[in-house]
């Protein structure tokens, strides 16, 4: 269960600008929103500039920072969170105002080729902090909670001491739910081309439910 106070205490400190560090269920991640937070971000990962962030979303995000022309794709989405956390690429909207909420830099940073990828079903705790940040029309951005190309930190115990310097706030929340022994990440699938950025945890699921949808459109 979410503490209501954690909660508001931790999107106090994004709003204010700050970088947290919190579970999901992939893996401890870090979460920011302002220029400074995401450049920070970087820097403490040790992450080329080159790679984008993630916006941190639930359908109601989706619905306002991509655009999805078959809602039979969003229709597929909408079941297959229901069983696994994913990420999701589409082309942005040039309408969102999530998207316009964000400085220029962390923007730039977000997106990719005109496309923006949303990390979906990513736990009880982000899922609540994205719902009360929706609130507001204020986008939260991520990135995994680790030095870059040591793969996903399942565990608090597990997070370099740089990244724990590094941020405004973090709290130990446990172990993270799809903890793996292969370090696999979410999975991330484009859906502009139908092809995986990223085969990660539940890939074989994902991908059977997507093949079977592709035979319809």
């Amino acid at each position: 269960m979410v503490k209501k106070q954690e909660l508001k205490k931790v999107y106090q400190i994004i709003k204010e600008g700050g970088l947290v560090l919190l579970k999901a269920d992939i893996g401890y991640g870090l979460f920011g929103h302002s220029d400074e937070s995401i450049r920070k971000m970087y820097e403490i990962k040790g992450r080329p500039s080159s790679n984008p962030c993630i916006t941190i979303g639930n359908l109601d995000v989706l619905k306002d920072v991509a655009t999805i022309k078959d809602e039979r794709l969003f229709t597929w989405i909408s079941t297959i969170i229901k069983e696994t956390t994913i990420a999701v690429i589409n082309s942005i909207n040039k309408d969102s105002k999530l998207l316009r909420s964000l400085p220029d830099y962390v923007l730039e940073q977000s997106t990719n080729n005109g496309t923006v990828a949303t990390f979906l079903n990513t736990g009880e705790f982000l899922d609540e902090l994205v719902s009360r940040a929706f609130q507001d029309d204020f986008l939260i951005i991520g990135s995994s909670g680790n030095v870059s190309s040591f793969g996903n930190n399942y565990r608090f115990s597990d997070v370099q001491p740089e990244i724990l310097k590094g941020v405004d706030y973090y709290l130990d929340m446990g172990d993270a739910k799809y903890k793996n022994g292969p370090k696999l990440a979410t999975t991330m699938v484009n859906l502009t081309n139908f092809t995986y950025k990223r085969k990660g945890v539940n890939f074989e699921l994902i991908d059977s439910s997507l093949q079977g949808l592709l035979k319809t459109i």
